[in-house]
């Protein structure tokens, strides 16, 4: 007489809990699954650990009302080649952005002292690389506050997201960041902090920063 068998199939999540209890003979996590048992790393998790986010920014930054407000991010290039750090101010679009290395954090501190030289900053919100888990230093060098934005929320920093974009027409996925000179980086900014923009009345970041002097 044949053994009946069961017409229910069976879901990958009772045989994966059947082989980690060991209920499957001769069947093993560390020999038969592709990842040997170990979990896969959650990309839904932070990266690291804010002292302030987003949502503990103060109206003044909302409004767009006052400069020295940034929002930051890197630009990668080719694998192993080096990245761009962008810091956008929200009020007047000026771009900020220095070359580095890598996304060392070491290397991304000291990309802001390049980038920003004396200019004073109010806040920087940024998103939330490993590159910028040194957040604490540059807070503390640039005497300013820095938030974060949530998890996979880009338009949250839509001015950077922007800028980025116009970065990229220059420096598309793939970019040697190395073999980027300083005179042709520095020029490229100069474009972009030269261009009108719609939201500031079709003056450039330059113009709208010199009229806010000005008065």
């Amino acid at each position: 007489m044949e053994a009946k068998t069961s017409r229910f199939p069976l879901s990958h999540v009772t045989i994966y809990r059947a082989l980690k209890r060991g209920e499957l003979l001769g069947y093993r996590p560390k020999t038969h699954l592709r990842r040997r048992g170990k979990r896969k790393n959650s990309h839904n998790s932070r990266t690291i650990h804010p002292t302030h986010t987003i949502h503990d920014r103060p109206a003044e930054v909302e409004a767009r009302l006052r400069l020295g407000d940034l929002e930051g991010d890197t630009v990668y290039g080719a694998v192993g080649k080096g990245c761009a750090l962008t810091l956008i101010d929200r009020a007047s679009r000026m771009l900020y952005a220095a070359k580095c290395e890598s996304r060392d954090k070491k290397l991304i501190t000291k990309a802001f002292e390049k980038a920003l030289g004396a200019t004073r900053v109010k806040s920087i919100t940024l998103d939330n690389g490993s590159e910028f888990a040194n957040f604490a230093q540059i807070e503390k060098n640039h005497k300013t506050t820095a938030y974060f934005a949530d998890p996979h929320s880009p338009w949250q920093r839509g001015a950077n997201e922007n800028v980025n974009g116009l970065l990229r027409f220059f420096f598309p996925k793939g970019t040697n960041f190395h073999k980027v000179t300083d005179d042709e980086f520095e020029h490229v900014i100069a474009l972009i902090n030269n261009r009108p923009r719609k939201c500031l009345g079709w003056l450039s970041p330059l113009e709208f920063i010199s009229s806010k002097c000005c008065t």
